[in-house]
């Protein structure tokens, strides 16, 4: 969400940042120093008159919606606003608190509907610019603007208290908007510790607290360790956390924060469902606390009341697209929680269930008049292969087949993959599904040179394709979905060299297993609350093959850790049953098939 933009925007804003930035620090070491003259650089005189049109912060189709509803129990922000319109007052918060909810499109409406009211409201158009910072995506103009005008409106109230006139706008909000300036044109990292200073300052500007926390923290290495940094933000929101145990601003960002986390840095039982399940109760009808409170019922394997949350999330999704008149190209939340609940039912046992749902997603139109939504994206790049991804988990006889042909047509593909400015590469990450499905169904019939022969020259193609487009992929608006995509296959091609090795000649079987650790490596909770897009545990595979090579107490510890990694995922249950069963544990088998009579759906 908050990620700085291209080189472009800086030098586009830079001279006018740099002078309100300065000036803007100066007010700051006289609050802290004392009283001190400043005088803000000398700008070169202009005799241009510049004239706001509303129209380039606020798109026509997104204000052809009307005004979007308000949700007072998700608003926590504790900011004033100076505006004379309460109205204006009222959505500006609003669209703080859908930032924070993880909301960003229903924000950037509320913060239109505010500059409706008032085209002079400061924090109206720093709110704007928070909603629409994720680089490149299609709203992206409209930041820009925002961005533009915030400025404008920073610099005329300098110009004027020189001309002694008062003050428009209090010091908070416009070092509060330098701070967001900051951000999207030049670095997160110094916006981060703008906003820290900003609430160290002032101790009850709570958003300021944890966006300094979120623009400062570590992230996750590669095999999905915590970086000290990532370490420190978790510390330093706990302590908000325990400051503002009802404020929804920080149990949302808490939840947010410790999505991905690894369980051994933060309880998950303990720590975090209690704050999600708390923020529903605060506001039950917001669509995206529901899927965080899944997406956590998930990763502790309270499988039944993920699907509830998902399919509770969905259905909120669904309901606000009728009531506002919101396409499906402005309404990614509703595929997400599709996928991650086909996803939930597939790991409680219920395939059919699952399919059911994945059709449902792949029956939705993409639009070709908006390449760059995040509704297409989601769909071409997750929904559209979902059911194929299903069949791959499951691996019954005749699924790749199934899945071969449950994948979009290169036809139904090709106005997004030969856009004439902006094609995606989500075709040829469907066309790497197509050639390792060839390769899975080469291996079920034994036909292993074959399978071979398909992976190196074909399937390693694809990702190459992918590979070599990495920098200019990075500055697509698919962006993040690429980078998952890639990790997808990556995982996918060491299973895949495993399985060849592991059903090819027995000199070549003892390798399988470093292939499929390589795979487990690989696979780490994905970013954004998104559903795994390889759905099979790779310790599964390591467990599958101890099998296949008798020895069945490794297997037995395999399975346990996939267990452990999804827990009570229904292939790891049934993986650790037949170990206990072949090491003649039948009373320990008994134990496990009473547990999966309690995780798989009765219907």
């Amino acid at each position: 969400m908050f990620i700085m933009d291209s080189p472009t925007m800086l030098r586009r804003f830079q001279p006018k940042y740099l002078t309100l930035l300065t000036s803007l620090l100066l007010l700051n070491a006289s609050a802290i120093f004392g009283e001190v003259e400043v005088t803000p650089p000398k700008q070169e005189a202009t005799t241009e008159v510049k004239v706001f049109r509303i129209h380039s912060v606020i798109d026509p189709a997104v204000e052809a919606l009307g005004e979007p509803k308000m949700r007072p129990g998700s608003v926590g922000i504790q900011m004033d606003i100076s505006s004379p319109s309460e109205k204006a007052r009222e959505h500006v918060k609003q669209g703080f608190a859908l930032i924070h909810a993880q909301w960003d499109f229903e924000a950037y409406r509320h913060f239109c509907a505010a500059i409706k009211e008032d085209k002079e409201c400061l924090l109206a158009y720093c709110g704007v610019t928070l909603a629409l910072a994720q680089p490149f995506n299609e709203y992206s103009e409209y930041r820009r603007a925002a961005v533009d005008r915030m400025l404008d409106l920073m610099e005329s109230d300098t110009a004027a208290m020189k001309s002694g006139k008062p003050e428009r706008y209090p010091k908070i909000e416009k070092q509060f908007s330098a701070a967001t300036a900051t951000m999207v044109s030049e670095s997160p990292v110094a916006a981060g510790a703008l906003f820290i200073a900003l609430g160290e300052k002032f101790p009850n500007l709570l958003q300021a607290k944890l966006l300094g926390v979120f623009l400062t923290r570590g992230g996750y290495d590669v095999s999905g360790i915590p970086t000290p940094g990532q370490l420190n933000a978790i510390e330093r929101t706990k302590k908000i956390v325990s400051e503002y145990p009802e404020n929804p601003l920080a149990l949302s960002f808490w939840v947010s924060l410790c999505a991905e986390a690894p369980k051994t840095t933060v309880d998950f039982k303990k720590e975090l469902l209690p704050a999600a399940r708390k923020l529903v109760k605060m506001s039950p009808d917001m669509p995206s606390w529901w899927h965080a409170v899944g997406h956590l019922e998930w990763r502790a394997g309270n499988y039944l009341l993920a699907e509830r949350a998902f399919a509770k999330s969905a259905d909120l999704y669904a309901a606000w697209m009728e009531e506002s008149g919101v396409s499906i190209n402005d309404c990614p939340g509703l595929i997400k929680a599709k996928c991650y609940l086909a996803n939930t039912l597939y790991h409680r046992g219920d395939f059919t269930g699952a399919m059911k749902i994945a059709e449902e997603v792949r029956a939705f139109k993409v639009d070709i008049k908006r390449p760059r939504s995040a509704g297409n994206h989601i769909l071409l790049w997750r929904g559209y292969s979902l059911p194929a991804r299903l069949y791959i988990a499951q691996g019954a006889e005749g699924d790749m087949n199934r899945g071969l042909k449950s994948l979009p047509s290169a036809e139904e593909l090709k106005p997004f993959a030969e856009h004439a400015k902006f094609p995606t590469l989500a075709g040829t990450y469907i066309n790497a599904l197509r050639v390792y499905m060839g390769c899975r169904k080469a291996i079920d019939d034994r036909a292993i040179t074959a399978a071979m022969s398909l992976r190196r020259k074909t399937f390693s193609k694809y990702i190459m394709a992918l590979v070599q487009v990495f920098d200019g992929a990075q500055r697509a608006s698919d962006a993040s979905h690429y980078s998952h995509a890639g990790r997808c296959l990556a995982i996918y091609d060491k299973e895949l060299t495993g399985m060849i090795r592991m059903h090819g000649e027995r000199a070549l079987r003892v390798g399988a297993i470093g292939s499929f650790y390589s795979a487990r490596d690989l696979q780490t909770v994905p970013t954004l609350m998104m559903p795994p897009m390889v759905l099979t545990p790779m310790q599964n595979r390591i467990g599958e093959y101890y099998l296949h090579m008798e020895k069945n107490d490794e297997a037995y510890h395999a399975f346990t850790q996939g267990h452990q990694y999804f827990p009570n995922n229904m292939g790891s249950l049934l993986g650790m049953k037949r170990s206990l069963s072949l090491l003649g544990k039948k009373d320990e088998a008994t134990m496990i098939q009473q547990h999966i009579d309690l995780v798989k759906p009765k219907r």
